[in-house]
């Protein structure tokens, strides 16, 4: 028997429906009920509970009566994706480019709303292993759409899952059929070709999870396929599946992956603690010949007269709990420092970083930093593959024709640094390096091209109000060879003042 990839067996149905072996929504049907019960999808399902701090914890129980059953939950993974984030893509990004014409197009495109998805794009990329942006078109303007992670099934054309033949998109809606609430799912086939609708019906009769195809979309004469988008009534398709996609790994394994054991253990014995202090008395009673009726009495008596009877002889003795908390810290605080080693993350809360060198600060980041760079690559190789719909979006707009021009994306991590130390290196370099690129690494510059023009602009307002000379002089440009604004041959007529 012949073997298909799904992308053969997918044109094989659209080239010839009538002959085919199973439907579009036979597949469609198949590839989401295989990927929900895939390792991956349930690594991001738990990643994502983890994220919003439900944690194992709450499967925490206490078969004793009247016993506490504390579950106590830190946002650990919260923290460490927003980090990782915040300090890849927490300061705006710069666009690196040769055309001019580009840069002012380019960052027309990447506004705040663009900036905005691409942070978001990076924590779910941390946060679920991969994460996916589409364009689409808004009102004849070119947008971008953050999609789930755990609502995209990706079919893969390689074996190292870079190239993309077509995806497929799932997501539930609450819908009412008389008075009663239900939930159908609808999905979404993407590829070179266009893009088909399906969702479950609840007239039908299917089995649950089974897909047709939805006939609102398109007509009977294009089989209800509908094109990528249009612009002024005409319809297109993009040469690629519009999509990209962003890997935290190449394995595309979340940061929780990594992690999950030992923020289970800090959760578990924090809670387990605290159900001690809670349980425990402060005094164990030992009573001998009480004079009382029974043991409420006798805490009766010593709340409300500080006192008890007691028979011939009698007497309270009380031994008091001894709880070694201590260990249960120093536990707690290994555990702490391991999430933050193996999760390659700063805690910002240790004591002896804020009076760390600058030396120190790097070193203490270096984990963060590299695994940050990493991303950064991977990010690099995610705006390059969003070139393509920005460069035909910009012909459509008419805007120009920039397939040809290359660009690079410049990313200001968030690293504390000295900005003293920053600054006089700038200074000292002035000699080496282009002016633009001492303004990419200056701390209070975020635009490197916004600080020339506002330069630029600057000197040209001095230099109309007080002549070209005096703004030179002012510069140091009138200098003698000195460099302390003395002649060259001397200053008075005697060469001596």
């Amino acid at each position: 028997m012949a073997e298909y990839s799904v992308m053969d067996r997918i044109n094989m149905i659209i080239s010839d429906p009538d002959h085919a072996t199973m439907t579009l929504a036979q597949i469609v049907t198949e590839e989401i009920r295989e990927f929900k019960a895939s390792e991956q999808y349930a690594n991001m399902i738990q990643a994502e509970a983890y994220y919003r701090n439900r944690t194992d914890v709450q499967r925490k129980t206490n078969d004793v009566a009247n016993r506490s059953n504390t579950r106590i939950e830190h946002p650990i993974l919260k923290k460490l994706v927003d980090q990782k984030a915040n300090y890849l893509l927490g300061k705006p990004f710069t666009v690196d480019t040769k055309n001019s014409s580009y840069g002012d197009a380019l960052n027309d495109v990447f506004d705040q709303t663009f900036r905005r998805k691409i942070k978001s794009l990076g924590k779910g990329a941390v946060k679920s292993g991969i994460a996916w942006l589409q364009p689409y078109f808004d009102d004849g303007k070119l947008a971008f759409m953050r999609i789930p992670s755990a609502e995209l099934v990706p079919i893969w054309r390689d074996a190292e899952r870079t190239k993309l033949d077509a995806f497929i998109r799932f997501y539930d809606q609450v819908i009412y059929i008389g008075t009663r609430k239900h939930t159908i799912t609808h999905a979404e086939l993407w590829w070179t070709g266009g893009v088909k609708y399906f969702k479950t019906d609840a007239f039908a009769g299917t089995i649950a999870g089974d897909f047709i195809v939805d006939t609102e979309h398109g007509d009977e004469t294009n089989d209800y396929t509908e094109p990528h988008f249009t612009v002024g009534n005409k319809a297109y398709n993009w040469d690629t599946v519009p999509i990209v996609w962003l890997k935290y790994n190449e394995e595309e394994l979340p940061l929780c992956y990594f992690i999950k054991d030992l923020i289970d253990d800090i959760n578990w014995q924090t809670s387990v603690t605290a159900d001690v202090l809670r349980d425990v008395a402060k005094f164990i009673y030992i009573l001998k010949n009480y004079g009382g009726q029974d043991l409420g009495e006798f805490i009766k008596d010593l709340k409300e007269h500080m006192a008890i009877k007691v028979t011939t002889d009698g007497g309270v003795d009380k031994l008091q709990a001894d709880l070694n908390i201590d260990a249960v810290m120093a536990f707690l605080d290994k555990q702490r420092r391991d999430v933050y080693d193996f999760a390659a993350a700063v805690d910002t809360k240790d004591p002896d970083l804020g009076n760390a060198s600058g030396t120190a600060i790097n070193f203490r980041y270096m984990d963060l930093s590299s695994d940050c760079d990493s991303l950064a690559t991977e990010l690099k190789d995610t705006f390059q593959r969003l070139k393509l719909f920005i460069d035909v979006y910009l012909q459509i707009a008419g805007k120009g024709d920039f397939s040809k021009e290359t660009f690079d994306i410049v990313f200001n991590m968030d690293l504390p640094v000295n900005e003293t130390d920053v600054i006089q290196n700038a200074v000292a370099s002035e000699s080496l390096l282009s002016k633009r690129t001492i303004l990419q690494n200056h701390p209070w510059v975020t635009d490197a091209d916004e600080e020339m023009e506002r330069i630029d602009a600057e000197k040209k307002a001095a230099m109309e109000e007080y002549g070209e000379g005096l703004f030179g002089d002012a510069l140091g440009a009138g200098k003698g060879q000195n460099g302390h604004g003395d002649p060259v041959n001397g200053g008075g007529a005697d060469g001596n003042e």
